[in-house]
């Protein structure tokens, strides 16, 4: 069991998520959109004092974690992520082995970022609190619910390296609602790239204004007439 690891999470990311920021920010959105995919690794090996035991991991040599994140308002968005993990039976799964099949998670959160409070960098910190569904290959050695409700708290960065470009670390505890510090309580931590686009603000470039407009200057072209001919 995880319990301890589970109630230091849960506290840690209670007590962060109420304390409110004494800085004063502005509303200027950091982006508007943000997306990625990630390398997905989940320890629910049962071993609650072991939760770094990496040879004990589940995870693929490909991304299996896709997500999507809609920036609010001063620092916090709105995340919706989908993941899949494949059973590696010669791997523990809540202390049996030899357990085969798949799980996977679809997860909401709402996302804190310190990001314009750190001076709008290279390190984008932050932490998220949401719910999920994650369900699994039915199983009679795997004793976690086939379809377990969560309630998700999420500790990562971004690390950018570019305007638009950079790298995701997260580390998220996933507590199963219908037997809450039980078997259907997992790790998960993911590994990936992120894309970040900018919000447009609608304003027109600069080649509209009208000093780069050319000038038209109405002149009188005037024709010489023949001696026969009377000008006008």
């Amino acid at each position: 069991m995880r319990n301890l690891l589970f109630v230091f999470l849960f506290t840690f990311g209670v007590s962060t998520l109420i304390a409110q920021p004494t800085k004063s920010l502005t509303n200027q959105d950091s982006y508007n959109i943000m997306f990625g995919a990630s390398w997905s690794f989940i320890d629910d090996d049962g071993q609650a004092l072991q939760p770094f035991n990496v040879s004990q991991y589940i995870g693929s040599y490909y991304p299996t974690r896709f997500f999507f994140d809609k920036y609010i308002y001063n620092g916090w968005s709105a995340e919706m992520a989908f993941s899949f993990n494949k059973y590696n039976p010669q791997k523990f799964v809540n202390d049996s082995i030899g357990v085969e099949g798949s799980m996977v998670a679809i997860d909401l959160q709402m996302k804190y970022s310190f990001y314009k409070l750190l001076g709008s960098g290279f390190f984008d910190p932050y932490i998220g609190m949401g719910l999920g569904l994650t369900t699994r290959t039915p199983s009679p050695l795997n004793t976690a619910k086939s379809l377990s409700p969560t309630l998700n708290l999420t500790v990562g960065s971004n690390f950018w390296l570019g305007n638009n470009f950079g790298v995701q670390f997260q580390a998220a505890g996933k507590f199963g609602t219908t037997d809450f510090f039980k078997t259907s309580n997992y790790l998960q931590y993911t590994a990936g790239i992120v894309i970040r686009l900018d919000k447009s603000d609608g304003s027109k470039s600069n080649f509209h204004k009208s000093k780069y407009k050319i000038k038209k200057n109405h002149t009188k072209i005037k024709i010489k007439k023949s001696k026969g001919q009377k000008e006008t």
